[in-house]
């Protein structure tokens, strides 16, 4: 990556961790290629990881492609969408090399507190764990600030894009940011799959990173007034049921339709709302829609009151 954004995202790192410097990052194209590159890294063949469920789909591909496990750890509405340290911690065995997690949360909208962070990290450190934090949402908190794993856990690799923070999804940067170690090994496995992130975006991302701070309060308060008009919308609907929406821009309502969550999806988008099936992100994602409110206001309040036409019609 460019020297000059490595030192801008050690630079805004720091409000995290104060020990972060351009040798701890590595410039990727998007975080999907970050998580690819950490989970090549990191799992041999054998290998479990624990992975969220329901979490973002890349999570357990990359596990496998690496040639290792995928083992489930459950997600529910019932307990706020927030991993159970228990079930953590009967699920690993002497073959977990690592845990993925997701805050804020791609597709329930959950911010780990940070009691749950430090109690995982805790277990992650106890049983000499990788933790894979995808961050990518870190921008997108509405309540209190973002806390990130890498405060509590040395082993923590730091999976982060700028595709939602600066809505520049199709020009793929994003960034690693671990240890220098792994920083070496990661730029090997990058070199043999992609070569470079594209130069051009990266200086584009850079004039971004320098107005950072008062863009990522806009961008807050734009959001949260988003997330307020979603949520009212949902509690309209009486067959949903919603957890508080905290972060990221995603509600994730279960719904009493006794319906197929992709059948669901597919009369909504009929009425020409899209929205994604919850059982496209795990088994315990099923009887669950996922709404995304990066839309205008108006857009979003005219989509939610054709869901609740659909939903009353089932």
């Amino acid at each position: 990556g460019v020297k000059e954004l490595r030192e801008a995202i050690a630079k805004s790192l720091k409000r995290f961790r104060n020990d972060v410097a351009l040798e701890n990052i590595i410039v990727t194209a998007g975080a999907t290629e970050g998580m690819m590159i950490a989970c090549s890294t990191i799992v041999d063949k054998g290998d479990e990881v624990l992975v969220p469920n329901p979490g973002f789909i890349v999570y357990g591909p990359d596990v496998s492609l690496a040639g290792g496990t995928p083992v489930e750890y459950s997600l529910r509405q019932e307990n706020g969408f927030l991993p159970d340290i228990e079930e953590i911690k009967s699920l690993i065995t002497p073959r977990t090399k690592a845990v993925i997690v997701n805050t804020p949360s791609n597709p329930t909208g959950t911010v780990f507190p940070k009691d749950s962070v430090k109690a995982l990290a805790d277990v992650a450190t106890d049983k000499d764990l990788y933790i894979l934090s995808d961050e990518v949402y870190h921008n997108f908190v509405y309540e209190g600030e973002h806390c990130s794993f890498a405060r509590f856990h040395d082993d923590t690799i730091i999976v982060d894009s700028f595709s939602k923070t600066f809505a520049a999804t199709g020009w793929r940067i994003g960034y690693v940011a671990t240890s220098k170690e792994i920083v070496q090994q990661l730029s090997k496995v990058q070199y043999y799959t992609l070569a470079c992130p594209p130069t051009a975006t990266q200086y584009a991302i850079l004039e971004g990173l320098r107005m950072e701070g008062p863009y990522r309060k806009h961008l807050r308060e734009l959001f949260r007034k988003r997330r307020d008009i979603a949520m009212r919308k949902m509690a309209e609907i009486p067959t949903f049921t919603t957890a508080p929406v905290t972060g990221a821009f995603y509600v994730f309502p279960k719904y009493s339709q006794g319906i197929e969550s992709e059948e669901f999806a597919m009369r909504i988008l009929k009425r020409g709302v899209i929205c994604a099936p919850g059982g496209a992100f795990g088994s315990l994602g099923e009887g669950h829609l996922r709404f995304s409110y990066a839309n205008s206001e108006e857009n979003i309040e005219r989509g939610l009151e054709i869901v609740k036409e659909v939903a009353a019609s089932i």
